[in-house]
């Protein structure tokens, strides 16, 4: 369940997060949205959320990498890409 939660907030939450606030940083976006920026508290706010969120993105890309690491690395990887599990 903690697994399924964990998607479901990287895709629903953290994704279009980090799309929104490196919208908000190029200056093209802000004068056709400028409410885009106000909502986040301007643009260095956005910088501050966007570095976090990235952040917080490349922690649960570790994370997966050492999780395949510690359950086999080699077997984890010929059941991708084969889609047998010997």
């Amino acid at each position: 369940m903690l697994q399924r939660l964990t998607y479901l907030f990287v895709i629903f939450i953290l994704f279009p997060l980090v799309i929104w606030t490196g919208l908000a940083m190029s200056p093209g976006f802000v004068s056709a949205v400028p409410a885009a920026v106000t909502v986040l508290g301007g643009q260095q706010s956005a910088r501050t959320l966007h570095f976090l969120v990235t952040l917080a993105l490349v922690l649960f890309l570790l994370v997966h990498v050492v999780m395949v690491c510690f359950a086999g690395f080699r077997s984890r990887m010929r059941a991708m890409i084969t889609g047998r599990v010997r």
